[in-house]
């Protein structure tokens, strides 16, 4: 009997609770509701097809054994019909997979039909944006596949002379992919896709949390009120705060890195380094102010708790930080330029992975230091608002 009266005392204090109840019911929601659309498409790469010259004969055939394969969708590429220069043509190709149209651009040009006839394999140029290992696998798995197709249909020019057995021999050679990567090389494995995202996301990670419970305990005590009230302005406080907490966020945030740049399967700069270093600095200082500003209004300790799962899923699922935010209805999409995960590791592939210096991030970097000084100043309206309630007391 006692065991009922416990369990339904606990039960009481829960419904009573109206954010553990909204918690309760809101979290499983927003999570399956994330994971089903993480996972109900699988991935394909973006590709177009470009020809030119007597290359155009044969573009059909091609198009029509890229459709049946189910690793690429095909787009149209914002090239007109009649701009024939290689360099052009180039350029314009470098440029859409820069802005992400595409993934991969396989370009025939008129010189292909004649190597065919002279004897020769022939060659067709892909070119690939890089930075996604697993895009480009796709990609390449869908060319390989298409491109036996493509010879298959081309013809080819026979002597009269020539034997049935000659015949069937005639340049039944597989065409020569020539690859162009805008970004890194076929060297990049699919763990240094993942690899930069891994500093920001896990200082953030740890440091939220040690920040959100910590700030709590400090105020249970009462040691977060003394200090508002004192003679002391809130900068000094926050500053005070974040200099105790970025000694041991910092050590974590080292062994990370270090673990991360032993991992990586290429060179990294010095000056990369110091880019990557700086950025998992920012996203420390702002988990730590996010978690002080969440803290005051959390009345105890498992209601702080509750703002982990809150706070850290949905960027797991919307942050590029595992998924394609594309694959995600807009609405996630726009939520995710609300996150500041998504910014953090947006400058990090386009440092480690792009080769970018730092400065070429700007906008992203910029959305990190508003979104930072927007969580400062919430925690100063809050601290303001709780000294006038309790000046009014």
């Amino acid at each position: 009997m006692s065991a009922y009266w416990i369990a339904l005392r606990i039960v009481q204090e829960i419904l009573r609770d109206r954010r553990t109840v909204a918690f309760i019911l809101l979290v499983p929601l927003v999570v399956m509701t994330l994971v089903y659309y993480a996972v109900s498409e699988d991935e394909q790469g973006k590709l177009g097809v470009i020809s030119r010259g007597t290359a155009r004969l044969f573009e059909g055939d091609l198009v029509r054994a890229l459709e049946d394969e189910k690793d690429v969708r095909l787009v149209t590429l914002p090239i007109p019909d009649d701009e024939a220069d290689p360099a052009v043509i180039e350029r314009r190709i470098r440029e859409m997979l820069r802005l992400r149209q595409a993934d991969g651009v396989l370009y025939l040009d008129e010189k292909l039909l004649l190597d065919r006839f002279d004897g020769r394999q022939g060659k067709l140029n892909l070119y690939l944006e890089g930075s996604r290992p697993t895009v480009t696998a796709l990609v390449l798995k869908a060319i390989s596949g298409a491109m036996d197709d493509l010879a298959a249909a081309m013809p080819v020019v026979i002597d009269a002379s020539c034997s049935a057995a000659c015949a069937n021999s005639v340049n039944n050679k597989a065409m020569q992919l020539e690859k162009h990567y805008l970004y890194g090389s076929e060297d990049y494995r699919t763990i240094d896709f993942f690899l930069p995202v891994f500093p920001p996301f896990f200082v953030f990670f740890f440091t939220f949390i040690l920040a959100t419970v910590t700030f709590q305990r400090e105020r249970l005590r009462g040691t977060l009120e003394r200090l508002l009230i004192a003679p002391v302005g809130l900068p000094q406080v926050v500053l005070g705060y974040v200099g105790g907490f970025f000694l041991f966020s910092g050590v974590q945030a080292a062994i990370i890195l270090a673990f991360v740049l032993a991992l990586l399967g290429f060179a990294v700069t010095p000056a990369q380094v110091g880019s990557i270093v700086a950025v998992t600095a920012l996203m420390l200082v702002i988990a730590l102010l996010l978690g002080l500003t969440l803290s005051f209004t959390a009345q105890s300790e498992f209601q702080a708790v509750q703002f982990i799962p809150l706070v850290i899923l949905p960027q797991v699922f919307l942050s590029d930080l595992i998924w394609d935010i594309n694959a995600f209805p807009l609405p996630f999409q726009w939520l995710s330029w609300v996150l500041p995960l998504t910014h953090a590791n947006a400058v990090m592939r386009n440092v480690l992975l792009k080769g970018q210096p730092l400065w070429q991030s700007w906008p992203p970097l910029l959305t990190l230091t508003g979104f930072g000084l927007a969580v400062l100043a919430a925690l100063a309206l809050m601290t303001r608002r709780k000294h006038a309630l309790g000046g009014a007391e």
